[in-house]
């Protein structure tokens, strides 16, 4: 077992504790879908706080310790903001981490849908067209890739499905 991982990933979801501690989820070409703790991260000294926002790129080092992974450095290697200043991106970005966090399981390689996932990202930044055709396009491909649906689907059929898959409703977002 690796006690020390180095790696590229994407920031998925943070959820905070108690104190000055958050939980960070990225999803890394070589570890899958990783959770880390971040002990101290809240402190208004931390260098890694504004590495860790969603949907963030980062290259990060995290230590195995009692079976849990704690976070170490990071460097920051794209922030996509061109994303986070429109707020029909900034929607389609949320709501395809929503579907992403709840889809894939912990701890599992697999560097294709990773990259799916960057290419997303870098296409959602610089796409200056309709984003809910965009969204449905990439969740329809990233579905087919996951297993769950072998056809076209509309952004309702799609919805319904992953409600289904999920047993969960989708947040009220608008794409």
């Amino acid at each position: 077992m690796v006690r020390t991982l180095k790696t590229e990933g994407i920031v998925l979801k943070k959820k905070s504790l108690l104190n000055t501690d958050k939980l960070i989820i990225f999803l890394t070409p070589k570890y899958g879908k990783i959770t880390t703790f971040a002990k101290g991260i809240k402190r208004i000294t931390s260098r890694r706080l504004p590495h860790t926002q969603t949907a963030n790129l980062v290259f990060l080092q995290a230590q195995r310790r009692n079976d849990r992974l704690y976070l170490g450095e990071t460097t920051l290697l794209s922030g996509f903001s061109q994303i986070k200043k429109d707020e029909a991106k900034s929607n389609c970005l949320y709501l395809m981490f929503f579907i992403l966090d709840r889809l894939i399981p912990a701890e599992q390689e697999d560097e294709r849908l990773y990259r799916l996932v960057k290419y997303f990202l870098v296409t959602l930044s610089k796409n200056t067209g309709a984003t809910g055709d965009f969204f449905t396009d990439y969740l329809n491909l990233i579905l087919s890739y996951l297993g769950y649906t072998h056809e076209k689907k509309s952004f309702n059929e799609l919805r319904f499905t992953i409600e289904e898959l999920i047993h969960e409703k989708f947040p009220r977002i608008s794409i």
